[in-house]
């Protein structure tokens, strides 16, 4: 199975070094040299005051912020700058672009162990701001370094946003319109009972909210990232799911949203034994098939939502599709939904400062 996690790619300085809350982690006393303010333009000057001396791996809060605190299962949308940590000029930035890169924090977990919990055991919160450092005698050689020099790593960070990487919100009672469905939050949705072959299906994609999230309303021209199960009507067998530990029922039928099917398992394949957490489905309508567009276009970030889709908008009603001619059955939790513009500058951004 093919999916799209463009905006949820590791700064590769967070996969050197920690990124502290509170009072830091690490040797923090050796950042207190730097001074850290806004141009009008927004974007970020430092002053290294006195010189960084430290042979570990170190981080300070600069501000702590006032918003919600960052937990260790949630996204977080960041604003960051690469430093020069002799001069405290600024080389890379995405600050000014209002144009923040994503990141999973249990992938972070999975691939550093320090980072992840520098940034969520140390009272870090949206707003902010904290300064962390690698010394080059710190870091991991990994291919690539060791074709070049490591050089002592500066970079400040801002905690922009945080969200679940599942549907909260205020649960609304079934209808009974459609397919009944297990549902509770942060949990994967589980189907009571499939339809059958022999049931009227809709001729026209239906929906309804099975939890009523309170964020922006979703337009057609965004990136969005969400959990997902879809099953089949006729037989209820699951042929797809971005849930962690959620499996297709058959190896032989599975596709997602996006139309494409390629033998892998929703969720993991059978010989897969790698422990890194399954991220949220990232996609935009053009990529997925008409259904979703129609029955989400104007639901709400946190929402979970319950639709079937008949084959029409659908894989069809004919073709290659191990899917083509089925009504399918959805429950969608929306994640989190960013402007299409903003998440291309925002990766321009991040690649500029992997390049360092």
């Amino acid at each position: 199975m093919s999916r799209k996690h463009l905006a949820l790619s590791l700064p590769a300085v967070l996969l050197l070094a920690g990124c502290g809350g509170g009072d830091g982690v690490g040797d923090s006393s050796a950042l207190e040299g730097l001074d850290v303010h806004m141009t009008e333009e927004g974007a970020p000057e430092v002053v290294v005051k006195d010189a960084i001396e430290t042979e570990e791996r170190s981080s300070l809060v600069l501000d702590a912020g006032d918003g919600a605190e960052v937990e260790g299962d949630h996204l977080i949308e960041f604003s960051q700058a690469s430093v020069d940590p002799s001069s405290g000029s600024v080389q890379q930035e995405n600050f000014s672009s209002g144009a923040p890169g994503m990141l999973y924090l249990p992938e972070l977990k999975a691939g550093d162990e320090f980072s992840y919990e520098s940034l969520t055991e140390t009272g870090l919160k949206v707003g902010g701001e904290i300064a962390l450092y690698v010394p080059a005698e710190a870091q991991s050689g990994g291919q690539e370094q060791m074709m070049q020099q490591p050089t002592d790593q500066l970079s400040v960070l801002r905690v922009e946003d945080t969200f679940p990487d599942h549907a909260v919100g205020e649960e609304v009672e079934q209808s009974g319109d459609l397919p009944a469905v297990e549902s509770a939050e942060g949990e994967a949705p589980e189907l009571v009972e499939a339809p059958g072959e022999d049931a009227e299906v809709p001729e026209a994609t239906q929906s309804e909210v099975l939890i009523q999230g309170d964020g922006e309303e979703i337009a057609d021209d965004q990136v969005m990232l969400a959990r997902y199960t879809g099953w089949t009507w006729s037989d209820g067998e699951i042929f797809d799911s971005s849930w962690p530990g959620v499996s297709a029922s058959s190896e032989e039928s599975e596709g997602d949203a996006d139309g494409e099917s390629d033998g892998e398992s929703a969720s993991a394949s059978e010989d897969s034994e790698e422990e890194t957490p399954e991220r949220p489905y990232q996609f935009t309508f053009d990529q997925t098939i008409p259904g979703w567009k129609e029955a989400l276009t104007g639901k709400h970030v946190g929402d979970r939502v319950l639709m079937v889709v008949p084959a029409s908008e659908a894989y069809g009603e004919e073709g290659e599709s191990e899917l083509a001619g089925e009504t399918l059955i959805f429950v969608v939790d929306l994640v989190a939904a960013v402007p299409q513009e903003d998440l291309q500058q925002g990766q321009q951004g991040q690649q500029g400062q992997q390049g360092q």
